[in-house]
């Protein structure tokens, strides 16, 4: 299985709709969301444009009406929103989520799970440690002037890390 793995959008569904739509043509089935859409209106988006595929999202430090978001996700068939740290199993990997890096390296250095993915930083990051894939999908907010995503492949279980320029 394929995974998108994104973060950091900052209500920015323009470049949402960029990564996604590339996602796509990539044949990801599943979708992993790492922190800070900002608003419902960008998650309620988020959620559209997942098609109706799997998505395990877990909120950032800037994701406000977090009760509203957790709504949202809960009249979504496909559509999970987490606690802020989660570990969850699958395509037969274990993996830790989070927006913020302490968890995903506390995970990483417990050698309990085979990927701790983060976000927050808005820098793209992709690393083995102590056999754990450590890894940051980069932002969608595109504060740097690209757009950063990930698609993990569960089968190799490698993580490709992509961007994507934008004209702001």
């Amino acid at each position: 299985m394929k995974i998108g793995v994104f973060s950091d959008m900052h209500d920015r569904t323009d470049h949402l709709e960029l990564a996604m739509r590339q996602m796509r043509l990539l044949d990801c089935g599943h979708f992993m969301f790492l922190g800070d859409c900002t608003t419902p209106e960008s998650f309620q988006r988020l959620i559209e444009l997942t098609g109706g595929l799997p998505l395990d999202a877990v909120p950032g430090n800037n994701d406000y009406e977090l009760a509203i978001m957790r709504q949202l996700a809960t009249c979504s068939t496909a559509a999970r929103l987490h606690p802020e740290h989660v570990l969850l199993t699958r395509y037969g990997m274990k993996f830790s989520l989070s927006h913020y890096p302490k968890y995903a390296m506390q995970e990483a250095r417990s050698g309990s799970v085979d990927a701790a993915l983060y976000g927050h930083t808005h820098q793209a990051v992709r690393e083995m440690y102590r056999g754990c894939l450590l890894a940051n999908p980069g932002e969608l907010q595109g504060r740097t002037g690209r757009i950063g995503f990930g698609i993990l492949d569960t089968d190799s279980r490698i993580m490709n890390l992509h961007s994507l320029d934008f004209n702001a």
